[in-house]
């Protein structure tokens, strides 16, 4: 039976991970501000751990958001806790400037402490991920907020 911190760290995702879907939330904002976010994988551009939710920001979430056409539109698969652990099993897609669609599947291991993200352990297709930045940029004219 889980804890009453597992149950309310559970409903603190996927309530945003609902949010997010609706285009109501940015998940990144339930991030501390020295979280720590691993990503898996060999590629030295993408694979590494980030140090706090701005390096992170700057690094992979601006520029694969200046290539989407949308917003990014998570499907939650399913999600399990494990005491402060969340786990996440997602799947993203949206559309790109060029006309082509990016799509990616995500397993994050979240910790949350307090309300917050504190440290984030995410496995993804880093090829898509890279392939994504590799496309152009909305013209500056065109850039959402």
């Amino acid at each position: 039976m889980p804890t009453t911190i597992e149950s309310s760290n559970r409903t603190l995702i996927q309530n945003a991970f609902d949010r997010w879907a609706k285009g109501e939330f940015d998940i990144f904002s339930l991030l501390a501000d020295d979280a720590s976010w691993h990503i898996t994988g060999q590629d030295p551009e993408i694979a590494r751990t980030y140090n706090s939710r701005q390096a992170l920001l700057d690094a992979t979430s601006l520029p694969l958001r200046a290539r989407l056409l949308g917003p990014l539109k998570p499907v939650v698969r399913k999600i399990w806790t494990d005491g402060d652990d969340v786990i996440v099993h997602w799947d993203g897609t949206a559309p790109l400037h060029d006309g082509s669609t990016y799509r990616n599947t995500y397993l994050w291991i979240m910790t949350v402490r307090d309300g917050r993200v504190v440290a984030v352990t995410a496995f993804l297709d880093n090829a898509a991920f890279k392939s994504a930045l590799t496309k152009p940029a909305a013209p500056p004219e065109a850039k959402r907020e």
